[in-house]
């Protein structure tokens, strides 16, 4: 220990101390004190960083993959299952899979298979911390926490009756104030590691792995840390937007911590395209995929996704944003129409579903010979379903030629079938609408 801290801690531990346990309204007034000081703290940091960083966000429970090891017992404990180190206030922690944590395994063996506390090793580990003396949870006796396993039986079927909310909306609810869950510091605590991955980190470790044996799609968190490479990235992503859509991304972004960042397309089509879908689980292409948002959404649902994308821009981003949820999709490097020979790419486009939402996009300034390059798509698509997206103005599309060189005015869905006369596909059906543009299914 630095020898400054460990003059600073005597002196706690002799003076302070004993006057505190003599006097608890003093330990009262002194936690008062800390609470103020903290959030104190967190004003003044997030005005310098631009974040509110006493922000509550509501997540699904498989964003948070991993915790910290913070004692030494623990460290020998899972020497073998340690995946890296994460740097925290000036200290290096070890990073474990929060599944391969006693607490998580003795959870499920006791409240999804049905086994005793006493036959689970988070127990037995407890027991034998107590009988060396030491105090767990306020708990000195083998009683003691006997009747503290009888306040998580009872912590798991409220969670599991009525979902997990935040200590700031139950600070007076009884069961809360039995298990010492009293203020909004004692929220579920993420740290944001370097890449973006959600890392637990100590307050709430109970309310997490009973969240996750639920499966709950939403749980409370707050975010105590944020690394300073991740920090380094969400500005570049500030930055960007700034310049090129007034501040906007040009869809949702999915990450806990950039999805307050508005965006100029909502989640309506994603909506619409999950409902109509008779499509379950398979495969998915993107087209013109820009960050990644709709490879992310279906890959929570069972998909696996590919995103063909040519922008090196939009790659880098969509390839970070990938990294930090963990994902899986593949990504193609290339547009969907190689304009240098004339011809759709050569890898056969063979999916269950392909969205072709941005196509529009990717021919702007090529609206001549638009119907010809998309009848050449459509003919090279062989999927059970595409949804494709098209600017409507009142009713007619104003965007190609005739064989006479003149303008002529199309609905939106005679242009559709204009484009895929010569493919295999047959019905059309419009099933919404987002910013003017209509979002038709074709299959």
């Amino acid at each position: 220990m630095n020898p400054k801290k460990h003059r600073v801690l005597k002196y706690y531990l002799d003076n302070i101390k004993p006057s505190l346990d003599e006097a608890p309204y003093l330990k009262n007034i002194v936690k008062i004190i800390w609470m103020k000081i903290y959030q104190t703290q967190l004003k003044l940091n997030s005005i310098w960083l631009a974040i509110d960083l006493d922000k509550i966000y509501w997540i699904n429970h498989r964003k948070i993959l991993f915790c910290l090891i913070w004692s030494e017992p623990e460290k020998q404990l899972y020497k073998n299952k340690i995946i890296k180190t994460f740097k925290y206030r000036r200290k290096n922690y070890n990073i474990v899979k929060i599944e391969d944590r006693t607490i998580f395994q003795s959870f499920y063996l006791h409240f999804i298979r049905g086994k005793k506390w006493e036959e689970t090793d988070f127990y037995k580990q407890i027991i034998c911390r107590i009988e060396n003396g030491e105090s767990i949870w306020r708990c000195s006796s083998i009683e003691e926490y006997q009747k503290r396993c009888e306040k998580l039986d009872k912590l798991y079927v409220n969670i599991k009756n009525n979902g997990i909310k935040s200590q700031k909306t139950l600070k007076k609810n009884s069961l809360l104030k039995e298990n010492r869950i009293l203020k909004k510091a004692d929220e579920i605590s993420i740290l944001v590691g370097p890449e973006g991955e959600m890392i637990h980190c100590h307050s709430g470790k109970h309310r997490l792995t009973i969240a996750k044996l639920l499966k709950l799609d939403k749980i409370p968190i707050q975010i105590l840390y944020r690394h300073k490479d991740w920090l380094r990235f969400r500005k570049q992503i500030v930055s960007y937007l700034k310049k090129k859509f007034n501040g906007k991304t040009y869809q949702p972004l999915l990450h806990p911590d950039l999805c307050d960042i508005p965006s100029i397309w909502s989640d309506k089509r994603f909506k619409l395209i999950k409902q109509k879908t008779a499509v379950k689980k398979g495969t998915l292409l993107d087209v013109g995929a820009h960050w990644g948002y709709f490879c992310h959404k279906f890959e929570d649902l069972g998909f696996q996704c590919t995103a063909m994308e040519d922008s090196e821009r939009n790659l880098y981003f969509m390839k970070k944003l990938k990294k930090a949820e963990r994902l899986k999709f593949n990504i193609l490097s290339q547009s969907i129409f190689n304009e240098a020979k004339d011809e759709i790419l050569k890898e056969e486009l063979n999916f269950d579903i392909v969205l072709a939402l941005n196509l529009f996009r990717q021919f702007k300034g090529m609206e001549e010979d638009l119907i010809f390059k998309l009848k050449k798509i459509f003919s090279a698509i062989k999927a059970k379903e595409v949804y494709f997206q098209i600017p409507e103005q009142d009713g007619a599309l104003q965007l190609c030629k005739n064989a006479d060189g003149k303008s002529k005015n199309l609905s939106p869905r005679e242009f559709i079938g204009s484009i895929i006369e010569n493919s295999p596909f047959i019905d059309i059906e419009r099933i919404g609408e987002e910013r003017n543009h209509g979002i038709y299914k074709i299959s």
